[in-house]
């Protein structure tokens, strides 16, 4: 084994090896070892600088990602110092409803060019309602609904994710 990996042999299984091979990974790859949803890897990986696009291929560099995935970890466990408390507001983010017109889906627009990407069923989030946070998932019907808030307009509702 090469580099420094030989002394943390007995901690390492295959797939962790295999994974040490690739200095680029696709989006699926990524998601799959770093077992984080889709949406969320890619996100994580736009936010790492690690993405590269060449034509209608998208790889991730593996060694930018995995710096990254260090420093969130670092300001994490430095907030909460027991390392027992999570706090959940550290890895949501804060933006507003709308309507793509595009896909006709529900998006979250957090500033001038970045957005989530689209909304699906049942995707669970919290509203700003009053001052207060309130945990809610997004429904389809007749029309876009989150479940247990009584409004007609969705778009504009301060949502975090």
């Amino acid at each position: 084994m090469s580099g420094n990996l030989w002394m943390f042999s007995d901690m390492l299984d295959d797939e962790d090896i295999e994974m040490q091979k690739h200095d680029f990974i696709t989006l699926y790859q990524g998601a799959d070892y770093y077992g984080l949803g889709l949406k969320l890897f890619t996100r994580l990986a736009r936010e790492a600088g690690s993405v590269y696009k060449i034509g209608k291929k998208v790889l991730i560099r593996r060694t930018i990602f995995d710096a990254y995935l260090r420093t969130i970890y670092k300001k994490e466990s430095e907030k909460a110092p027991d390392g027992d408390l999570y706090d959940k507001e550290l890895t949501m983010r804060q933006g507003a409803l709308f309507v793509d017109e595009e896909s006709g889906r529900m998006d979250i627009r957090f500033g001038l060019s970045d957005y989530y990407g689209g909304l699906r069923c049942g995707e669970s989030m919290d509203v700003l309602i009053d001052g207060e946070w309130i945990p809610t998932r997004i429904e389809m019907d007749d029309g876009w609904y989150l479940v247990g808030i009584e409004t007609e307009h969705l778009a504009g509702l301060v949502v975090r994710i």
